[in-house]
């Protein structure tokens, strides 16, 4: 089969590798017990997977990784309730999607429905981590939210956040074609921070009081620091920007101050979450096209990970494409 591998910090090679299957099946057969083989058909490339490709990792890294937000066609099953043949979304076992073939876990797996874009269905996978998250927090009907970052995922929660019933949704982020999205998809108000100071902006348009909920989806040392600022006393702060380092210097005095409840998430409850996040973009419960920019050719991969980590202001939500020959934006 032919998988992409990261050789080396921002530079990834199409390279023939055995399918993993097959490596199982001679060293570890017992390895294979839940597990579902998929033959690719799209994936997506998500913020987690950019660490990996900017230079965080050991090189060459591990053939197919890193890619996770997938969907394809099993091709062979070793566990019930998965028959060779369907279409689904598939989690594989270790981020190793960028593949033709990965081995997926069986409790992930979640057959797509008829008649929504493939594309569309793809992003149950992330959708199903913000559904974890919010989930744990009770309604927000009414409430004032801001959200620092309007990629991908910041995204999904605007629209969850209009889903819910927020009176005012504040999209935050440094580009124009990002914060167009969020509008498309329930932010209220937006603020671009590369000429707009947002701690005045949400003052204002909140009338002073700030936001009752800040949501943190950039995942850096800056972006945490703002929402502390922009979050009301008493307010509630989703740290869920996944950090680009270990340790950040945070504002404890006015988090403190503030009487701010801290919450942190990532990733689904896998048996549950990803259903929902199916439902609701099958029932048009939310609308995710405004989010999906690029859909590029696996043969182009080294271009898809470049436009999702260097060019933000072109692309929102890239994917991958295992069937397709050309370039298709």
């Amino acid at each position: 089969m032919k998988a992409g591998q990261i050789i080396a910090p921002e530079q990834i090679e199409i390279v023939e590798a055995e399918r993993p299957d097959l490596v199982l099946e001679r060293n570890d057969p017992s390895a294979l017990k839940d597990k579902v083989l998929v033959r690719t058909i799209n994936a997506a490339v998500c913020g987690s997977d950019h660490l990996l490709f900017m230079g965080n990792g050991t090189y060459p890294a591990p053939v197919g990784m890193s890619l996770h937000e997938s969907i394809g066609i099993i091709e062979r099953s070793w566990t019930d309730g998965c028959k060779e043949g369907d279409l689904v979304l598939a989690l594989p076992t270790s981020s190793n999607a960028m593949a033709e073939y990965f081995l997926g876990l069986g409790p992930s797996v979640v057959p797509l429905p008829d008649g929504v874009p493939q594309e569309e269905l793809l992003m149950a996978q992330p959708l199903g981590t913000v559904i974890y998250c919010l989930k744990r927090l009770g309604h927000w009907f009414n409430a004032e939210v801001a959200i620092v970052g309007q990629g991908p995922m910041g995204l999904l929660f605007t629209t969850m956040m209009r889903n819910m019933g927020a009176s005012l949704i504040i999209g935050i982020d440094q580009h124009n074609n990002r914060l167009e999205a969020a509008r498309q998809m329930g932010a209220t108000h937006t603020v671009n921070i590369a000429d707009t100071d947002p701690v005045a902006a949400v003052a204002e348009i909140t009338e002073g009081r700030m936001a009752d909920l800040v949501i943190e989806v950039v995942g850096e040392e800056d972006a945490f620091n703002l929402c502390i600022q922009l979050a009301r006393r008493r307010g509630h702060f989703i740290n869920f920007g996944v950090p680009r380092k270990a340790q950040y210097t945070a504002d404890m005095y006015e988090l403190f101050r503030r009487n701010l409840q801290l919450t942190t998430s990532v990733g689904p409850d896998i048996h549950i979450d990803f259903k929902s996040a199916m439902q609701m973009i099958a029932e048009k419960r939310v609308d995710l096209a405004p989010m999906i920019s690029h859909k590029l050719p696996f043969a182009h991969a080294q271009e898809a990970f470049e436009l999702a980590t260097k060019r933000k202001g072109e692309c929102i939500k890239i994917v991958v494409d295992f069937e397709e020959k050309g370039v298709n934006r």
